[in-house]
């Protein structure tokens, strides 16, 4: 078991084809270090610490004394896998017979061949390292010391038999303290079991007082349920005779009063008639209201199925709903060039009338959310499917970085919209995009690559304008961009006089 008191020595170990021993490294134990001394050994190669575990690789050690002492061969207890270090704890018995000498060493490792095939053998030796072993300094104490230490170890043993002797005598007068205490016990034992019968008696006395009063206790409640129940009887036949005497009167007037209502209705149809089913349709149809049926009747869509084979230039003004099969049904829909079917898909149509024929009709595709329109005109002219729905898109300002040492100008704000940093922007309604780009960056030199942008910004090359400072020496600046997404920045005229408090400024858009 390690109390934190051992002592240990590190040695690096290299499997190198060098003989000459490791250098005196000052190691040295004594012959009374038990379990205590620890060498440890840091295995490695020229590429680093050696990976060593139980499963592939065996690490032994041979130690020989200069006064002919040797020691087992030990195999090495692994302490740290991944660093290649192993320990061993010298034995004692070796330290006793190698003291005062100089003791050498080597390390053996070998792998573990699983296949027992002796081409895979592979056995490692490691160069030499010595240790010395010193003699304790107890060790030399004289024989008359020893005497010494011999004379008063009799003297202690004397003292302590002595004690020991007056112990026993101690125990053998123990007896008469045992009769005394014996008649203690006894004076205890009577006065116990006088208080117990004191105790007794009052117990009794308590018990038969609580008892008469807990009688007296039950019998006035006793008295009080009563008077409690004979009023609350009282007060309930009261309540209930009053109540039934309100129902009585409420029945009778409720029963006057439907009976009033009766001979008022029946007064009402002798004098008017009955209005039959036959003569209020009569009367509805008398009423000037639209009356045209768009929907069923829990106000869904009328179903029309599959729309193949269906002219629907004869439909109805209505809300429909119907599905598809293939890309020709629409050229049987006699209503030609649409291009937005999707086969197998749920769409919804809806058909409405104007006066001499005239019908517009709307589609719109379920699944996609587009929209499309067609006109039938008088006299059957047709007026073809058009989408009236486009796609937009907006990415909004997506920032980026100037390299190469150019920098954001920070401090810089414009009057427009009191500055902007670098950014770009795509945005694409219908078939057209536009993208925009805006810089704003100082620490600019003449020609230099100043932002690396996404490829397919670019479609084709660009060269614009950029606002910079106003000079007599330049006459402005200017950005050109390639499809890469390569963007440099030039100036015009002498650009010896540009310096790092220079700037540049501003947006260009394009479509495409």
């Amino acid at each position: 078991m390690s109390n934190g008191i051992d002592k240990k020595a590190l040695f690096n170990l290299k499997s190198e084809p060098y003989l000459k021993p490791i250098s005196d490294l000052g190691v040295g134990f004594y012959n009374l270090d038990e379990n205590t001394a620890i060498l440890r050994f840091q295995l490695s190669n020229s590429k680093g610490p050696l990976l060593i575990h139980k499963n592939n690789l065996t690490a032994y050690a041979y130690f020989e004394s200069s006064n002919g002492s040797v020691s087992d061969v030990i195999e090495l207890e692994i302490e740290d896998s991944n660093k290649g270090i192993v320990t061993i704890t010298l034995d004692s018995e070796f330290l006793h017979a190698s003291t005062s000498t100089s003791v050498k060493g080597q390390v053996y490792i070998g792998v573990n061949n699983v296949d027992g095939k002796a081409e895979y053998n592979e056995v490692a030796v490691f160069r030499e390292f010595t240790f010395e072993v010193a003699d304790a300094l107890i060790n030399k104490i004289s024989s008359f010391t020893k005497i010494e230490y011999i004379r008063m170890f009799n003297q202690l043993k004397m003292k302590i038999e002595q004690q020991v002797r007056d112990i026993e005598e101690a125990i053998t007068n123990g007896a008469d303290y045992v009769a005394e205490m014996k008649s203690v016990l006894q004076q205890g034992i009577e006065t116990l079991n006088a208080i117990i019968t004191s105790g007794k008696s009052d117990i009794q006395g308590y018990i038969a007082q609580v008892k008469r009063d807990l009688i007296k206790v039950k019998d006035d409640a006793t008295e009080d349920i009563t008077t409690v129940s004979n009023n609350a009887k009282t007060s309930v036949q009261d309540t209930a005779s009053s109540a039934m005497n309100n129902i009585n009167t409420i029945s009778t007037e409720a029963t006057e009063h439907v009976d009033a209502k009766v001979n008022e209705f029946n007064q009402t149809v002798e004098d008017n008639g009955f209005l039959s089913p036959q003569i209020l349709d009569e009367e509805l149809g008398k009423l000037t209201w639209q009356k045209r049926k768009l929907t069923n009747d829990d106000g869904s869509r009328q179903w029309l199925g599959n729309i193949a084979n269906t002219d629907i230039t004869s439909l109805s003004t209505g809300l429909y709903e119907f599905s598809t099969s293939s890309d020709t049904d629409w050229d049987l829909c006699k209503i030609p060039n649409f291009t937005g079917m999707r086969i197998g898909h749920l769409a919804s149509l809806d058909v409405t009338t104007s006066g001499n024929g005239r019908k517009q009709f709307t589609y719109r595709q379920n699944h996609y959310n587009r929209v499309f329109v067609a006109t039938l005109h008088t006299g059957g002219a047709r007026r073809d499917w058009k989408e009236i729905t486009s796609e937009q898109s907006d990415t909004g300002w997506i920032p980026f970085n100037l390299i190469n040492g150019a920098t954001t100008n920070t401090s810089f704000k414009g009057a427009d919209d009191n500055g902007f940093d670098c950014a770009y922007r795509i945005e694409t309604r219908g078939s057209v995009t536009e993208k925009t780009i805006r810089f704003n960056g100082k620490n600019l030199t003449q020609s230099q690559v100043i932002a690396q942008l996404p490829s397919n910004l670019f479609k084709n090359a660009h060269s614009f304008p950029i606002r910079v400072p106003t000079s007599t020496s330049y006459s402005g600046g200017y950005i050109t961009a390639r499809p890469s997404g390569e963007v440099r920045f030039y100036i015009n005229g002498d650009s010896s006089t540009w310096n790092e408090t220079a700037y540049i400024y501003g947006e260009y858009s394009w479509k495409e």
